[in-house]
């Protein structure tokens, strides 16, 4: 709200009334925030592979509400423990619960996704789960147990057993899409609270016997990302060099950033830790389990930016897995802090797609179509540019261990109500499965239509291409079919 002043001549009272009925005014003009609730899973479960093989299958979804009792959501499970570490799933889950007395909950789901890795016998890569489960809660959180059958049909795993469950919920604050370019009223992180984005440039030089400087590219979201204190977030990659192509990996991180210097202070020490899974590629992950410390500096830009360089060590969890490890990253604040008293709400877009790369040349065969299944984020910076961040598995095409993680930038048209077109140009990592794809450097770029489905949801189909970058011999056209989600979240 723009000041009031009172001149001098005008009574207090009057004033004061005035200043009032302005605020009020101002705060009805305000887009109102809605929330829904979204709820987190994190599991754990063994399953058995052929010749009697164990594997500990750690999964994670993100669920929401999509009609009474039932939910629907994004989720990846990965190898944890075993010899299959780089062994990892990415889908779409839906579960349905019932109430039980005694606080209990009873709940039936099914998941299907795609992936691999580590040579476990995955066929295309097609992974299908069925489960029962039974939680209660427990302070903030629900546990509880599950049954569950997880199937690679065009594999050779098949198996049924119990495993364990934990939950919690928590409120997701969003603005309806067309408050987007509006200005955001002071409040809670909107979404999932996620107040910075992070993408990441990495090397690893392994230790031991094998001596392979590996590059990476990746992505990290943060929590409570100010400039001075902790935070807390979840962060990616995979390699891109260094002849590691499929390696990825996924972990949780946390860290503290100081400024020790009063007259620059806008230079910052950091220290962070990380654990997770990671593997593919040869690295020798074993189960899967890896741990990282990293410190360095970081510099703020203003305007929301800031950049930091950071080196420490990378350890594998019940592995000999060692190596020193370097990265260099560019952040962007999502939320502007909660004290700035709001900022501008921003059109973001949740998207679930199937795509197919009609020609994907192998290490040995012919070429082949492959399908992938995947999840993009879109982030729009003006009315017309996005930022996207994307991931992709294979599930049918013989190659159920290639995926692909991309970032880039995209431009369209304004939503209307007739179709949307639009562009993306985005770089990344690609491997594991057989495919051609080099050290794992690629580029893909792809045109799209929209056609609107309702007024916070649209079906798109597009159609480009995807290439190494770095020596590989993949070279295909790709066709894309999505399904986007469009609402109004915090912006800066």
């Amino acid at each position: 709200m723009p000041s009031i002043r009172c001149r001098r001549r005008t009574k207090a009272g009057l004033c004061a009334t005035w200043v009032a009925l302005a605020s009020v005014q101002a705060g009805a003009n305000e887009p109102a925030a809605r929330e829904s609730p979204v709820r987190a899973h994190l599991g754990y479960e063994r399953i058995r592979l052929p010749g009697d093989e164990g594997l500990g299958l750690v999964g994670g979804s993100v669920l929401f509400p999509v009609a009474d009792r039932w939910w629907a959501g994004l989720g990846v499970y990965g190898a944890a423990t075993g010899q299959r570490g780089g062994l990892f799933v990415g889908g779409v889950e839906l579960l349905r619960e019932w109430t039980l007395p005694w606080g209990f909950e009873f709940g039936t789901g099914l998941y299907a996704g795609g992936g691999g890795g580590a040579a476990a016998p995955v066929g295309g890569g097609l992974m299908l789960r069925g489960a029962l489960s039974l939680s209660r809660d427990l302070g903030p959180m629900r546990a509880g147990l599950t049954w569950s059958h997880v199937r690679f049909p065009s594999g050779d795993i098949g198996s049924s057993q119990w495993g364990v469950l934990l939950s919690w919920q928590r409120p997701f604050r969003y603005f309806d899409v067309d408050a987007a370019g509006q200005h955001q009223p002071a409040g809670n992180a909107t979404g999932l609270g996620f107040r910075r984005i992070v993408g990441t440039v990495g090397r690893y030089a392994l230790r031991g016997s094998d001596t392979r400087h590996i590059g990476t590219v990746g992505g990290r979201a943060e929590w409570a990302a100010a400039s001075h204190g902790g935070f807390t977030g979840i962060e990616a990659a995979a390699a891109a060099s260094g002849g590691a192509a499929g390696y990825m990996e996924i972990l949780g991180t946390a860290g503290w950033r100081v400024t020790p210097w009063a007259a620059l202070p806008q230079l910052a020490l950091e220290g962070r830790a990380s654990i997770g899974l990671g593997g593919g590629g040869g690295v020798p992950t074993e189960g899967g389990g890896i741990g990282k410390l990293l410190a360095g500096l970081s510099f703020d830009w203003g305007h929301g930016w800031r950049s930091g360089l950071e080196a420490g060590v990378l350890r594998g969890l019940g592995s000999p897995l060692r190596a020193r490890t370097a990265q260099l990253w560019l952040a962007m604040d999502l939320e502007p802090h909660p004290a700035s008293g709001g900022a501008t709400i921003s059109r973001n877009e949740w998207s679930v797609t199937v795509q197919r790369q009609t020609r994907t040349q192998r290490h040995s065969g012919p070429t082949r179509a492959l399908d992938t299944i995947g999840m993009k984020l879109n982030r729009y910076v003006t009315d017309h540019i996005y930022l996207s961040a994307q991931a992709h598995s294979a599930f049918a095409g013989g190659a159920g261990a290639h995926s692909i993680g991309l970032i880039g930038a995209g431009a369209a048209t304004r939503p209307t109500a007739g179709l949307r077109l639009g562009s993306e140009l985005l770089v990344g990592a690609a491997g594991g499965g057989g495919v051609a794809s080099g050290g794992g450097a690629i580029a893909q770029a792809l045109g799209w239509v929209g056609w609107p489905v309702s007024r916070d949801s649209e079906l798109r189909f597009g159609a480009g291409a995807v290439r190494s970058l770095r020596g590989g011999e993949l070279r295909s056209p790709v066709l894309e079919l999505t399904w986007t989600r469009a609402l109004g979240l915090g912006g800066h």
